[in-house]
Parts: structure tokens; C-alpha cells; sequence
């Protein structure tokens, strides 16, 4: 307890206080009586000590020094009965005593002995000692209360501000503002919130509480500023109190200390949540892009939280940190994985797109997947958009990235294609030995305009191409396409088609003639061989859909 509180109670009545009192708020965790001299080596901290001052009445020297050892060890005071042996402290050491802000207490007009002294300060500090316990673990209940009962950390800053008499605030790792007591949200006080947050700017990042003192004008009355560092596993943010008065209380500082633990507690359970989410949704993205879902409806139905929708207009971004980047600019976040430092800042700046997206994680890349409107879809503009954020990453954060973009897709079971491609646009950049740029995959074949054309309607234009091979059995359908898709892969090359087949030219000429007879088109003709070129094109887009299916009776049947 404070020596102050101790000093008002009862035992103490009828001290004097010598010299020091400006020490007088030192705390006192134990008290102990001199009887020796060499008492100076049995000191603990912040220890009260009592005395009769038999063996300092001739000796002053050893008085100062046990003054000056007293004060390196934080003890709180000397109380002495001067007159039983008619002790006189000299002017000098009181004197030296006051500069140390070290209290001398005279306690002679006390009628109990320095043994009962002793024995009730003792049970004194013990019962405030239990006191502060036992507030504690109220306070402790109090807000775990809170929490259980739904309340969040939003009621227990409200509440930490009214059992205070405060203002509080609670910042994020990054100063950003996650909460504040209701006075705080007056507009009035932005300029003093906003003074707050520009000097913890500029301070390194703080594991221990500190006090400051403003005066700025903006902080009006509430010059006084406790910080508290709110740490779990990592450095999550900061409890920070505006008082009028600096407040030197063992109960201010439990209550927020119960608080602060409270909120770790609760800050460890939304970790925990949001990175189950977190690794759910990568998890999602993983299947879907390596083809692990089976159909579409599939894909829609575990998608639909994260923006999946039928028909809409998807675009895939990815983006990686460059080899290069040192880390720097990101020193304020200690304790948190560069992965998560990444994507919260990634995250934030692309809120800067007008386009919904969901961003998410695969291998070292970070993805985003953009939901397009095509009324409003102006790649140039887009462009334009994410080299504003690329250039504030730089500069603000010094993170340096680059960003491969894939062709937009219209069937959910093509976001993996382009994913690929967007990789494949990052490849590409680094290959030039560029950095911190924006690549598009360059594709000018007609998948890319096969991929905006729903999976139903690229099914149904393949089997009506092929309708005639139906009635065939496997094997003959098979090799009469085979043989087709050879001869235009050669530019209608008999010669170059047989070689390729490893077959006769005049093999090649009866495969292609029956073919003619069935379908009863020239495959001379340009639209026919129009039809089937782009046929054939279609062909990887519907194995992707085929062996999902194969992959969901095999499946099935085995369950």
C-alpha cells in the first residue's frame, strides 16, 4: 500500500513527517525494525523501516548512508522515535533527504512500541494486500461476465471508462482506433484523439505501460495519458486512459490490468475464429482451383459466402511479395507473422477497388477474387487503380509487389483457369527481371472468349457438332475424331495427318470420307472446318467438367 494511506491509519497517529513528503505516495510492501547497524545489508525493496536511533546518536554518517542506501533500494521511509535517546538529525541530511523526495516520519509521540508498530502494519498491508485481490478477481468477473454474456470488448472499454471516471481508448497493433468509451465519440474530441494517436506515432512500440504528459492545447484538461500494451502471443494494441490528474492508485491500476487480460482472452478467441475462417476459405479456393469440386452447383452452394454466384463475372488477381523485400516499414507489428502483416495490409489498400472481392491465400501468393460488372468494366481505368495501390504499398509500407491478372470468367469452374493464368502473368514478369509491376496474361486464342460463354452452352454447341458419331460404338466415334482433329491440327495436310497418326494416306482419306457421308457436309467447306476447329477447342474446357463427374460416381460408388 501506498506509505500516505499506511501513515492515516490509526497505529500512526500523531506522526510527524520530518522531511520528504513529496515521497510520501512510495509504495510499502513490508516493514522491518532496525536494532543493529548492519541492518543496511538486510534491506528488501520498498520496505518500510522502523527505528529507535539508540545506535545513530553519535554516529550521523551512518545515518545519510543508510538514507542514500535506503533510496537506490525504492524504500518507501525511515520512522523514528528521536526522542527516546534524545537523537537530533542534522539539518544537512533532511536537507538530503528532501532532495531524494525521501521521507524521514517522527514517530515518538507514538505510545506503542516499534514491535506493535510493526505487528498492525504488518496486518495492515496484508488486508490490502487481500483487499486488492479480492477486487481483482471481481473486476475479473465482472468482465468475463460481459464477454460471456455477448457483450464484446465494445461493453467492457464502456465500462473500464465509468469504474475509471475516464476517457478510453483501444487501438489496434497498427494505432488504428478499435474502440472508445462514448465521451470519446463527441466531435469535439477528435482533435484530442487525434493529438493522442500522432505522438504514439512516434513512439517505438511500447511492452511495458507508460504515462505521458501533453501540452498541446488540443488536449485541453486531459493532459495526463496512461498507455497500457494489450500482448498475447503477439503485440495486439493498446488500452490508453486520458485523465485530468495523474492517478496514482494499486486499484486504477488492477482494474486495468483485469481488463487487459480480459481483452487478450478475447482477442485470442477472434484469432482463433478468424483464422479457422481464414484457413477454410484458403482451403475452399485450394479445391476449387485445383479442380477438387465436382460441379458447379457444388462450387455455388460452398462459394456462396465468399460472393459465388451464377452467371456473374469473376476476375482472379494475384499478388506476391517481391524476393527482394527486406520487411521494412513493418517494424511496428513485432510478434506477428510478415504473412499476416501482409495480408492485413494488402487487404486493406484493395478496399481502395470499387468491385467486391475476396481475397485469400495459396502456396506464397495472395489472391484475390473480383466480382465484375460488365457495364461499368474499364480495364484500362482498372489498370490505372492498381498501380495507385501498388505505389502507396511502396510508399507508405515499403513493401514492394507485383501482380499478375487473369482473363475474366463466367462459369464458377473457370476461376481456376484463371488463377493459372494469372500465375502464369506473374511468371512472366519475373522473367523480364522486373519488379513491383502489374502483368496481364496475354492470351489472343479463342479460349479466352470460350471462357465467357456459360459451361451449358459450350456443352450443348459440342454434342450437336458430334451428333452424328453417336450412334457409333466408343472405340470407331473415337478414332474418326482423332483422325479429324489431326487433320485440321495440320492445316488439312493428308500427308502430315498420316504421319502424325502413324497411319496410310489412303487410311486417312476413307476415315475422313466416312466422316463426310455421316455428317453430309465437305469437311473442305470454311465454316465447316470453322465449326470444328472451335469444337475441338472446347474440348479441355468439358474433360474438366467430365472427370469431376468420373471423380464423383467413382466416389459414390465406393461409399
Amino acid at each position: 500500500m501506498r506509505l500516505d494511506i499506511l501513515l492515516a491509519h490509526d497505529i500512526f497517529k500523531k506522526h510527524q513527517v520530518l522531511t520528504g513528503e513529496s515521497g510520501l505516495s512510495r509504495t510499502v510492501e513490508s516493514v522491518n525494525i532496525m536494532d543493529g547497524p548492519d541492518i543496511i545489508h538486510y534491506l528488501k525493496p520498498r520496505e518500510l523501516l522502523l527505528a529507535n536511533g539508540y545506535f545513530l546518536k553519535d554516529r550521523p554518517e551512518v545515518l545519510s548512508e543508510l538514507i542514500e542506501h535506503m533510496n537506490r533500494m525504492d524504500c518507501p521511509g525511515l520512522a523514528i522515535k528521536t526522542k527516546r535517546f534524545s537523537l537530533s538529525i542534522p539539518a544537512a541530511i533532511l536537507e538530503r533527504a528532501d532532495r531524494l523526495h525521501f521521507p524521514i516520519i517522527e514517530i515518538s509521540e507514538i505510545s506503542h512500541s516499534l514491535g506493535v508498530i510493526l505487528q498492525q502494519s504488518t496486518s495492515l498491508i496484508l488486508d490490502n494486500k487481500s483487499y486488492e485481490l479480492q477486487y481483482a478477481l471481481s473486476i475479473h468477473k465482472q468482465f468475463s461476465s460481459m464477454i460471456m454474456a455477448g457483450g464484446g470488448i465494445s461493453q467492457i472499454v464502456e465500462s473500464l471508462a465509468q469504474l475509471l471516471s475516464v476517457p478510453v481508448l483501444l487501438l489496434s497493433h497498427k494505432l488504428q482506433l478499435s474502440d472508445c468509451s462514448s465521451l470519446l465519440k463527441n466531435k469535439n474530441m477528435q482533435p484530442l484523439m487525434a493529438r493522442v494517436l500522432s505522438t504514439l506515432l512516434t513512439l517505438p512500440v511500447l511492452d511495458a505501460p507508460v504515462s505521458l504528459c501533453f501540452f498541446h492545447p488540443e488536449m485541453g484538461e486531459y493532459r495526463h495519458v496512461d498507455i497500457h500494451p494489450i500482448i498475447t502471443s503477439r503485440h495486439e494494441g493498446y488500452l490508453v486512459f486520458l485523465q485530468q490528474e495523474q492517478t496514482i492508485s494499486n486499484l486504477y491500476t488492477l482494474a486495468i490490468e483485469q481488463a487487459a487480460n480480459v481483452i487478450s482472452m478475447e482477442t485470442i478467441k477472434e484469432q482463433a475464429v478468424k483464422e479457422r475462417s481464414r484457413r477454410y476459405k484458403n482451403e475452399f479456393f485450394s479445391d476449387l482451383i485445383d479442380g477438387f469440386i465436382a460441379s458447379e452447383q457444388e462450387a455455388l452452394y460452398l462459394g456462396r459466402k465468399y460472393g459465388l454466384k451464377h452467371n456473374a463475372l469473376f476476375l482472379i488477381i494475384t499478388a506476391k511479395i517481391d524476393d527482394s523485400q527486406t520487411g521494412s516499414g513493418t517494424e511496428a507489428f513485432i510478434g506477428r507473422s510478415d504473412r499476416d502483416v501482409h495480408y492485413d495490409l494488402l487487404k486493406r489498400h484493395f478496399t481502395a477497388i470499387p468491385n467486391t472481392f475476396t481475397m485469400f491465400t495459396k502456396n506464397d501468393l495472395f489472391g484475390l477474387l473480383l466480382t465484375l460488372q460488365d457495364s461499368d468494366w474499364e480495364e484500362e481505368k482498372f489498370l490505372t487503380l492498381l498501380g495507385n495501390i501498388t505505389s502507396e504499398l511502396s510508399q507508405k509500407a515499403n513493401l514492394s509487389i507485383s501482380l499478375g491478372i487473369g482473363n475474366p470468367v463466367t462459369n464458377v469452374l473457370d476461376i481456376g483457369l484463371s488463377y493459372r493464368e494469372a500465375v502464369e502473368a506473374l511468371q512472366t514478369g519475373y522473367l523480364t527481371k522486373k519488379r513491383g509491376f502489374i502483368q496481364l496474361y496475354n492470351s489472343n486464342d479463342i479460349s479466352y472468349l470460350l471462357r465467357l460463354i456459360s459451361n451449358d452452352e459450350l456443352e450443348h454447341f459440342y454434342e450437336k457438332t458430334f451428333q452424328s458419331f453417336s450412334s457409333m460404338d466408343a472405340s470407331e466415334k473415337s478414332e474418326l475424331m482423332r483422325t479429324l482433329r489431326a487433320y485440321y491440327d495440320n492445316q488439312s495436310q493428308l500427308v502430315e495427318t498420316a504421319k502424325q497418326l502413324y497411319i496410310h494416306r489412303n487410311t486417312v482419306l476413307y476415315r475422313l470420307d466416312k466422316c463426310e457421308r455421316l455428317m453430309g457436309v465437305s469437311l473442305k467447306d470454311p465454316m465447316v472446318s470453322l465449326r470444328f476447329r472451335v469444337a475441338f477447342a472446347m474440348e479441355p474446357f468439358l474433360k474438366v467438367k467430365d472427370q469431376k463427374n468420373v471423380r464423383t460416381n467413382v466416389s459414390s460408388n465406393s461409399n
